[in-house]
């Protein structure tokens, strides 16, 4: 299927970028500065930025080419631009004062923080003690701001609270990951309590039942869970697909190998499966575009097309590497790296099979929509 659009020039220069440095971003653990500075170079931090504030406020569908670009050059930047492309979307939920404290200088501004709630939040007059501990908090070490998930003392639900970077310590959790060690996805620590006013916060609600939307877009009235783990399931795209470029690399050079002829079916199934995927992915991206049509139903098949499609990819993966000869497969090569990257994106909560089953099923049966 084309791509929705073909990605500008600083999209392909952060992707070379990216893949120049994959090697080493994996054993350091982090993006190095000069990656990160290209991935903001590429615009793709302000797509789903509001266009008060220079932004795109843009479609999903269009977002998908340069995402995958990344992800296919390097997963852990593939990553990282997603997650930081995701939370981008989730601050245009800020009050007014919020949205102006963190593009205040422009639209192109690294973000980090978490869904899962965690640390302690108590009320004070004009807001909240923020303070505790977020752990894989992906792309910390280079975000200005976080949006941190906590349930405040007496509140009915979670609320998403915005930090500056100038608040937090991190701590060096993530160095003993199996793959996508590159997005430094260590612990965000906010040892003494940080006071965050109310413009800067809003509820957990907001996000995933947006009746109000908080700025000009489609993209900001779909539900939260029908769209959130297109943002994981695309580096995982990504990176099946650098997996079977490598693994068709390996096998042209060595057209004799012996483990060609019985590798025949696992070229064969594993680039079904990520075509596959690919395909589930975008339908999921283009009806989330079309947020006047998206009913219950239809968000609760994006949910289960997230996971569907990342159990293929993995799956793909793990097809190829397990085909690919003992040569292919050292701890150096490509494809070892791609094969942990890949068995590490699809433990990401977002793409788990129970609940987006469960919402799904649920939703059929009850036949919302």
């Amino acid at each position: 299927m084309p791509p929705l659009f073909t990605p500008v020039p600083e999209v392909e220069a952060a992707a070379l970028c990216a893949a120049e440095h994959a090697a080493d971003t994996d054993r350091a653990g982090r993006l190095p500065d000069a990656v990160v500075e290209a991935l903001v170079g590429t615009g793709l931090l302000a797509h789903f930025v509001p266009r008060a504030f220079g932004g795109a406020a843009g479609r999903f569908g269009d977002s998908l080419p340069a995402l995958l670009r990344l992800a296919e050059a390097d997963p852990s930047a593939g990553w990282c631009a997603a997650v930081m492309t995701s939370m981008s979307r989730m601050a245009a939920f800020l009050p007014p004062a919020g949205q102006r404290a963190v593009w205040a200088h422009g639209p192109q501004v690294p973000m980090a923080g978490t869904l899962q709630p965690a640390g302690k939040a108590t009320p004070a007059p004009g807001g909240w003690l923020l303070s505790g501990r977020w752990p894989y908090c992906s792309g910390v070490h280079h975000a200005r701001w976080a949006l941190l998930s906590a349930v405040p003392d007496g509140a009915p639900g979670p609320r998403f609270l915005l930090v500056p970077r100038s608040a937090w310590t991190t701590e060096p959790t993530w160095s003993g990951a199996v793959g996508l060690r590159g997005t430094g996805s260590d612990t965000l620590v906010l040892d003494d309590e940080v006071f965050v006013p109310e413009e800067h916060s809003f509820t957990r609600e907001q996000l995933f039942t947006p009746a109000s939307p908080p700025a000009d877009g489609d993209c900001y009235r779909v539900p939260h869970e029908a769209i959130s783990g297109l943002f994981f399931a695309l580096p995982l795209l990504g990176t099946a697909r650098a997996a079977l470029a490598a693994w068709t690399a390996s096998a042209s050079r060595n057209p004799s190998a012996g483990w060609l002829r019985a590798g025949d079916a696992a070229l064969a199934t594993a680039s079904g499966k990520i075509d596959a995927a690919d395909l589930l992915l975008r339908r999921a991206a283009r009806t989330c575009d079309e947020p006047d049509a998206l009913t219950p139903l239809l968000a609760a098949r994006c949910r289960r097309d997230h996971a569907t499609a990342a159990g293929l990819l993995n799956e793909a993966v793990q097809d190829l590497f397990q085909s690919a000869g003992v040569g292919a497969t050292t701890g150096t090569g490509a494809l070892s790296r791609l094969w942990r990257d890949a068995g590490m994106a699809a433990l990401h909560p977002s793409l788990a099979v129970p609940p987006a089953a469960q919402a799904y099923a649920g939703s059929l049966l009850r036949r919302d929509g």
